[in-house]
């Protein structure tokens, strides 16, 4: 027998070997034990700790907190080596930065090192600023699932008392990280002080906030010692309210002033700023609803949390929920994940039966039969390895298993395929045919296994969220091909030589036979082949139309056929449409507003559901697109999360409703002067708005100027609509600016009125009602009614004591002054900005067009040099005014720079291991010339099916290098051994694509139906399409490229 190589080696070592059979059985099991344990998600898990640092500065005014507080802060944040971004608002009197730290960063010491900065600066904050308070911004607030409770006959404080003990019940389920309550009217105990009485009296607001001090309980006094030992508590018993009103908080002219001759109680509601109305299919109007949010724990199973949550909803709807009250489950993450999950399951089952049909087709069922082992055990380890580092069960990490399905086939069928060429050429099977057969075909295709992981290791360092969102496919598709390789080298002979069959009909003509179809397939490739052997001018005229087709294909982009984006659009069960109206808006005018807008959502077909959400931006089910601001969400934002009926149901996907409801949304909210836009969970790593344009310069004005240009610029754009502003038009406010000769002049101290203000206008929250059993605390409120506290000339008449014990009234210490409030001010890496943002719809435009055009007409318009605008990078100051392109075409540039940088790298690696393996550094270049015909294939395909080529598409396209390059190895490795043995160069360049033409279209075919089945899973669709269109092209060009390049650059000793 002739030196064995390592392939040979390896099948000689097992080839009678018990293990076998025993690692096949192993392997399936240890890939179920994967699937039943990994954890399963609707997209990837991604690990980018963001920070959220509020830092209050009460009367600091929107100018100091600006500059003193976030510029500075900022500045101290920006040092840490692991930040990657701060953005900052800074309202009157707070400052609110998001931190951002590179992927990956464990949050635990990304916030440790938060809490060091501020520590350690905390001396350089202003006096008065602080504490600072540093909360999380991730993604681990986002609620998995929503439960709403609604009714038409209970009143919202009744269904708040019945959402809580649902709360309640439901936090002990294991994986639940916390619950949200939206909407409801808490109970409360309001003390309405009457300002007349506490002037004739001589009682100012803080003697009853004092009066309050110590006497909401029972507090612990110490011991008696003496026996029996008894503990003793003191306080008093105010859940009677007799009781509370004859609280005394002073002394009057004759005797103790009680609570109740200076101010009213009443047993209500907190004050209502926010309301929830929920709408159903069934019913003819919205009820008042309370909606509860479901968080979860981080690495647990969403889908078996959100599962255990509905079962036990469902055990409490029995015990806990009355027959008027209806509770609906919402949106459930858990679900979905299952659903898509099982979907992509459902397509990888079917890609593995279409490549077992495929080896059915071209080489029997006995190989088929084999590849039918060889491939769910080449598969089992991805699953338990994705459990071992931490990786879920999504479409995407799946999509690597596909993704391997064409790959890790190629391995067994150019082994069968050689081994049954040997049995049929020989007549009869043996051990020693059997090992000839796999070192023949083994090391060149343990180079092709290497040159494939090669080319998908280096994209798994991939920067950024979009680097985390795929990561899974590089690692998952490696490990799968690499192990692959030892099934292949193991499984593949092992049952190869018990299961082929040798047809022994003909008495020693199997011989015979084999030559016989050898030489069909030899007559046809040299019929194909032959004249470009033949003559030099058709060779040229090849490679002339290869490059033609290559620059027409690339051409494609810049001539807006082909349009690049980030991810494509998934169809979801629920949207979200965000309504603004007019700062100062009440939350009656919000409630008009987006009740009128409901109407308009029920007439389309596809809804299912309402929930409106007005005054509050309810349960958070996305990332939110811009820094939030530190102060409550204002009476005049609302928004409407829109639920589907089921997908079956439907012929539209979310994402077209979503579309037209964005289109009409201008026309719905129009006499409410209103502006809204559509909120979606995102299916990739960004929710960014479509458009985002970030305006710099030296000064607000400048800022100012350029923005009006810019919204002008994007109002003419085609299919741009929702174009917004930020920072928004702030509420007006009333000043009351404090004299303080005349404030002295009446021996009342400047605190003392802002102090009086404060609790009369805002309320304070003074104690809580003892002895009540409830699941949430009982406020005692101390506030003015709604008639003085919402009422300037109420305002007016407030009296103020002096220390002298008498009064003054407001109006005669400060001054009255309405004056418009100061906007919200933004900084991005310390650089004052104003960000416009708008929606895009897609069947019209890209968001890279209407970029590119923006940019075009504003240049028309005002000149080549008089707006400078940046694509790449922030500016360095703002000496100038600039335009930064931002959002998601930032994160897509950022993706698209990564995969062009891991695309060199698997060029390199490639020419590296075929010099090293050849001993040739002009040969690796002949072996890599097909690689860029796999755009000839990829960019028309995109262009005919009218879909983007999105991120997975650049990444099927380095994936596809391995595969073709792998074809251009088996080709170029025959050819050399043909002529080491003395075969004639044109016979032998022949011959290899004869002879290697049957197992490299089977491997083509089973990547292109195989892994093509992506096209199928909406997120996954360009990963499939490159696949399957990249091979389709670029295999066949190979066959025909390949010996004639070779032929060309080699050419006989006689020519």
């Amino acid at each position: 027998m002739e030196k064995l190589g390592l392939a040979g080696w390896i099948a000689d070592r097992l080839l009678d070997s018990p293990l076998v059979p025993l690692f096949v059985i192993s392997c399936l099991i240890l890939g179920g034990y994967g699937l039943l344990v990994t954890p399963r998600e609707d997209r990837p898990d991604i690990d980018v700790p963001t920070a959220m640092v509020i830092i209050p500065w009460p009367g600091g005014g929107t100018e100091r907190v600006d500059d003193q507080l976030a510029r500075q802060a900022g500045s101290w944040v920006r040092r840490l080596a692991t930040v990657t971004e701060v953005r900052s608002s800074s309202t009157d009197h707070a400052a609110l930065l998001a931190v951002e730290f590179e992927a990956g960063t464990a949050e635990a010491t990304a916030f440790a090192k938060l809490q060091e900065v501020f520590s350690a600066n905390a001396e350089l904050l202003p006096v008065d600023a602080g504490p600072v308070v540093i909360e999380t911004f991730g993604e681990q607030r986002l609620v998995m699932f929503i439960a709403t409770l609604s009714s038409r006959s209970r009143s919202p404080r009744e269904l708040e008392l019945i959402a809580g003990e649902f709360a309640a019940r439901l936090e002990p389920v294991a994986g639940v990280r916390s619950i949200t309550r939206h909407g409801g009217e808490a109970r409360a105990v309001e003390v309405l002080p009457r300002p007349e009485d506490m002037a004739a009296r001589g009682i100012r607001f803080h003697q009853l906030e004092e009066a309050f001090a110590g006497l909401a309980g029972q507090l612990p006094a110490g011991t008696l010692e003496d026996a029996p030992v008894t503990r003793v508590q003191s306080g008093a018993n105010l859940s009677d309210r007799r009781v509370l009103a004859r609280i005394p908080v002073g002394e009057g002219d004759f005797g103790p002033v009680h609570l109740e001759d200076v101010a009213d109680i009443r047993d209500g509601v907190a004050l209502r700023k926010e309301a929830v109305l929920y709408w159903h299919r069934d019913q003819a109007e919205a009820h008042p609803a309370v909606t509860l949010g479901v968080t979860t724990l981080a690495g647990r199973n969403v889908s078996d949390v959100t599962q255990r949550v509905l079962e036990r909803m469902e055990e409490l709807r029995l015990e806990l929920l009355p027959d008027d009250v209806r509770l609906t489950a919402g949106y459930d993450a858990g679900k979905d994940a299952t659903e898509r999950v099982r979907r992509v399951l459902r397509q990888l089952l079917t890609g593995t039966l279409v490549v077992v049909g495929i080896i059915w087709i071209g080489l029997g069922w006995r190989a088929a039969v084999i590849i039918a082992m060889m491939m769910p055990s080449s598969l089992a380890i991805v699953p338990y390895v994705y459990n071992r580092f931490d990786f879920t069960l999504n479409p995407v990490s799946i999509a690597a298993m596909i993704l391997a399905i064409g790959i890790l086939s190629d391995d067994a069928v150019v082994m069968l395929e050689n081994i049954s060429r040997q049995f049929r050429n020989a007549g009869e099977k043996s051990r020693e045919l059997t090992v000839r057969a796999v070192n023949e075909v083994g090391n060149p295709t343990i180079l092709a296994d290497l040159l494939v992981v090669a080319t998908l290791l280096p994209t798994a360092y991939i920067t950024g969220e979009m680097g985390q969102y795929i990561r899974a496919i590089p690692v998952g598709a490696s490990v799968a091909v690499m192990f692959s390789l030892l099934i292949a080298l193991s499984i593949t002979p092992y049952f190869g030589l018990r299961l082929l069959k040798v047809d022994r009909s003909a008495n020693n003509g199997n011989q015979e036979n084999g030559h016989r179809e050898g030489q069909r397939y030899t007559r046809i490739y040299r019929a194909v082949i032959g004249p470009f052997l033949a003559r030099g001018l058709l060779r040229w005229i090849l490679y002339l139309i290869l490059v033609v087709l290559l620059l027409a294909s690339i051409s494609m982009v810049w001539f807006r056929l082909v349009q690049v984006g980030l991810t494509p659009l998934l169809d979801r069960q629920i949207f979200v449409v965000h309504v603004e109206l007019p700062a100062g808006s009440t939350l009656t005018d919000t409630l008009a507003a987006t009740s009128a807008l409901g109407g308009h959502l029920r007439e389309l077909e596809e809804v299912q559901s309402l929930t409106i959400y007005a005054g509050l931006d309810g349960p958070l089910i996305y990332p939110p697109a811009e820094i939030p601001v530190p102060q409550d969400t204002p009476p005049h934002l609302a928004a409407v999360h829109v639920e589907m009926v089921p997908q079956e149901e439907r012929e539209r996907q979310s994402y077209e409703v979503g579309r037209e409801v964005a289109g009409r949304l201008g026309d719905w909210l129009k006499p409410y002067n209103a502006f809204g836009y559509i909120g979606r969970i995102p299916s990739g790593p960004s929710n960014d708005r479509d458009i985002t344009v970030e305006i710099y310069g030296p000064d607000a004005e400048a800022r100012q100027v350029l923005a009006e240009r810019v919204v002008r610029a994007l109002s003419r754009q085609p299919g741009v609509v929702g174009i917004e502003q930020i920072p928004r038009s702030p509420l007006d406010v009333l000043n009351l600016e404090i004299d303080p000769q005349r404030a002295a002049a009446h021996g009342v101290a400047p605190g003392e009125i802002t102090r009086t203000l404060r609790m009369a206008v805002d309320g304070r929250h003074v104690a809580d009602l003892p002895g009540i059993v409830s699941r949430d605390p009982v406020p005692i409120i101390l506030r003015l009614d709604e008639h003085r506290r919402g009422n300037p000339d109420a305002l007016r008449a407030l009296h103020v004591p002096s220390r002298t014990g008498a009064s003054a009234p407001l109006e005669e210490l400060v001054e009255f002054r309405f004056q418009a409030g100061d906007p919200v001010r933004y900084r991005r890496d310390q650089l004052p900005v104003i960000t416009i943002v708008a929606d895009l719809d897609r069947s019209i435009a890209q968001a890279v067009t209407v970029q590119q055009d923006v940019q075009d007409d504003l240049r028309r318009e005002y000149g080549e040099e008089a707006i400078p605008v940046r694509w790449l990078s922030l500016p360095e100051d703002t000496a100038h005014s600039s335009l930064y392109w931002a959002g998601e075409w930032e994160m897509t540039r950022d993706v698209y720079i990564d995969l062009g940088a891991a695309g060199a790298v698997v060029m390199l690696i490639i020419y590296v291991l075929l010099a090293g393996w050849f001993g040739s550094y002009g040969l690796p270049f002949l072996i890599m010339m097909p690689i860029p015909l796999i755009f000839i294939g990829v960019m028309p395909a995109h262009w005919i099916w009218g879909i983007d080529i999105a991120g997975t598409g650049i990444l099927g396209v380095i994936a596809l290098a391995g595969i073709v390059a792998r074809n251009s190895i088996l080709l170029v490795d025959f050819i050399r051994k043909r002529e080491q043995e003395g075969m004639e160069l044109r016979k032998a360049v022949i011959q290899a694509g004869a002879q290697r033409t049957r197992p490299i279209i089977l491997t083509a075919a089973t990547v292109m139906f195989g892994s093509g089945v992506l096209i199928f899973e909406p997120s996954l669709e360009p990963l499939g399409l490159t696949l399957a269109s990249g091979v389709l092209i670029s295999v066949p060009l190979t066959l025909l490229l390949i010996p004639v390049l070779y032929f060309h650059t080699h050419p006989p000793k006689d020519q």
